[in-house]
């Protein structure tokens, strides 16, 4: 017995309390969880707040750490480097164009330049260049320079992982030429937009697939409609197989005996339509010789946009 009960009729009490108090559901939602966290949390609330005061002082301590460390190490070594670094802007004078330039894109290739004999004691002067870098085009002037003369400047171009020819055609000279060299300026590179032309040799392959053939030429020598004239003939029909429509192609024309440029001309095509095919027919005099391999390679500037017909039809138009 214990205070009036029986021990077995106290423990059937207290154990239908707890089955009570575990079917207890407050209609809000309140669970014995709940209010057990409720009082876990009001017992131990000095003890979480001076956890958290810790933590923060920790945090705070870590940060001023690495402030004083930056401040500190800027002061020994930072400023120094600063001032190297301005040292070496001063001697460049400015970050421009041209700068970065060497720094991102390397020079084209410039092969020695030629002097060849035209007509009437005039000389055409040529010289390759090379560029290789396969994303970046230029755009540049140029000019030759024999025996400290300068020949008109011309502006040009050329294309990523190009090989073109640069030419002066019939220069007049009061002295026989001796010694001649490419002057290239204002060279001024420009990146291909991978977003805009994701493949630049498909986009090249597909800009400039003109095709030349039936290449007849005919020297001077042995023209029978120019006997008197002495006048050199060629011929060849150009294929327009791009779907493009083009305001004007430019074509170098190279003579080659044995393997050796011994003549040179320019050619250009206006309105030249996709799908059409010209057939092209110039003469220019001179003695040049027995010829064995012609080159004839279009040059245009796929990169301008001012180059493009845009617009559907045909255009009339003479050679």
């Amino acid at each position: 017995m214990k205070n009036g009960f029986p021990i077995n009729k106290e423990k059937a009490a207290k154990d239908n309390i707890d089955q009570q108090i575990k079917k207890f559901q407050d209609l809000e939602g309140l669970s014995v969880n709940k209010l057990n966290f409720g009082l876990w949390y009001v017992e131990h609330i000095k003890k979480l707040r001076l956890i958290m005061i810790i933590f923060l002082i920790v945090i705070s301590i870590t940060s001023w750490a690495f402030t004083i460390y930056g401040f500190a190490y800027y002061i020994a070594r930072g400023m120094n480097e600063d001032e190297i670094m301005v040292r070496q802007l001063v001697e460049i004078n400015t970050i421009g164009h041209d700068y970065l330039a060497r720094l991102f894109v390397n020079n084209l290739i410039m092969y020695p330049a030629q002097i060849l004999p035209s007509t009437n004691k005039k000389y055409d002067l040529l010289a390759q260049i090379k560029n290789n870098n396969p994303k970046s085009w230029g755009k540049f002037n140029y000019y030759f320079l024999v025996n400290n003369q300068k020949t008109k400047q011309q502006s040009d171009f050329i294309l990523p992982g190009e090989s073109k020819y640069l030419f002066a055609l019939a220069q007049d000279f009061s002295y026989q030429p001796a010694g001649v060299q490419l002057v290239i300026e204002n060279l001024n590179w420009q990146k291909i937009n991978q977003h805009q032309i994701a493949d630049w040799q498909d986009y090249y392959n597909s800009h400039y697939n003109i095709i030349n053939t039936d290449i007849k030429f005919i020297p001077a020598s042995r023209s029978e409609l120019s006997q008197k004239l002495g006048l050199n003939q060629l011929s060849y029909n150009s294929y327009n197989k791009t779907p493009y429509n083009y305001w004007q192609v430019d074509y170098s024309i190279l003579l080659f005996s044995n393997n050796t440029i011994i003549n040179v001309n320019r050619y250009t095509l206006m309105y030249f339509m996709s799908g059409q095919t010209r057939l092209i027919q110039l003469s220019w005099p001179g003695n040049i010789g027995r010829v064995d391999e012609v080159k004839i390679i279009p040059d245009i500037n796929i990169m301008d946009k001012n180059i493009y017909i845009k617009y559907e039809g045909k255009v009339q138009s003479g050679d």
